[in-house]
């Protein structure tokens, strides 16, 4: 070994050195601008504060219905579907969480929090920059590529979002839970986007648990206020029947085992 090849070696180990600790920052920095662009797709703007919305559920299980949902900052969610045989009702505050007016299960309190994640999930996924994990791009076999985000949002609870690498479109988020040593998955497609109060919408939501297809939600009206009614958000009384007072309405969503 020649001696420049010896004075030289220590500067060539400390730029080796260097680019090891750059490389954490620098993909950082390209995922930040990644969910950029993310929200700019969807209509940009600040995270909305409240979503509300309604539409129609249609269950292979349970038939037709309509719903409707309503999710607040930080952790206010609400769901109801009027179906024909008997109403679905969820409620999640935190870490409390009803089902048909009743406390929730360990196991329902997480299909909860994974359901309130798909709320406004494109700037969700921009405000958690520090619990998404890029899982890279891979492609979809039509010359079409798909980037995978994953997002840690609780302990047990994940969220994998695919995003079309050229629209920069949500096309599908995959809810996991784990518990217990078990994993179940349940998917939400994305279809049909439309502006709705000047950000993107996909007005249409196919619903599967474990890979099976098990219904859909069309949405008719989105709104983002800045906050919801307070009486929203109520807990169920006691013999499960939840306190009616006007400004609040109620329809609802899914009871077939989708999260």
């Amino acid at each position: 070994m020649s001696l420049h090849t010896l004075l030289t070696l220590p500067t060539l180990l400390r730029q080796f050195a260097l680019c090891l600790l750059l490389l954490p920052a620098m993909a950082h920095a390209d995922l930040a601008a990644f969910l950029d662009e993310v929200v700019q797709a969807h209509g940009g703007g600040a995270t909305p504060a409240a979503v509300h919305e309604r539409g129609v559920t249609e269950s292979l299980r349970r038939g037709v219905g309509p719903v409707e949902r309503w999710w607040q900052a930080p952790d206010r969610f609400r769901i109801e579907i009027a179906y024909a045989s008997a109403p679905e009702s969820r409620l999640l505050r935190g870490p409390e969480a009803w089902q048909q007016g009743r406390p929730a299960t360990a196991p329902f309190h997480a299909a909860l929090v994974l359901q309130a994640a798909r709320m406004a999930l494109p700037w969700r996924l921009r405000d958690n920059l520090a619990r998404i994990t890029d899982l890279g791009t891979h492609p979809l076999g039509n010359g079409r590529q798909v980037r995978s985000l994953e997002w840690q949002v609780a302990e047990g609870v994940r969220v994998i979002v695919e995003v079309d690498a050229e629209s920069r479109l949500l096309m599908r988020s995959r809810g996991v839970m784990s518990m217990n040593g078990a994993s179940m998955e349940f998917a939400t497609g994305y279809e049909d986007y439309r502006m709705v109060n000047g950000r993107r919408v996909a007005m249409t939501e196919r619903h599967f648990a474990m890979g099976q297809y098990i219904g859909s939600t069309t949405l008719r009206e989105v709104e983002f206020p800045a906050v919801l009614p307070a009486p929203t958000f109520e807990p169920p009384v006691a013999g499960g029947q939840r306190v009616e007072r006007s400004g609040t309405r109620g329809t609802g969503e899914a009871g077939d085992g989708r999260a």
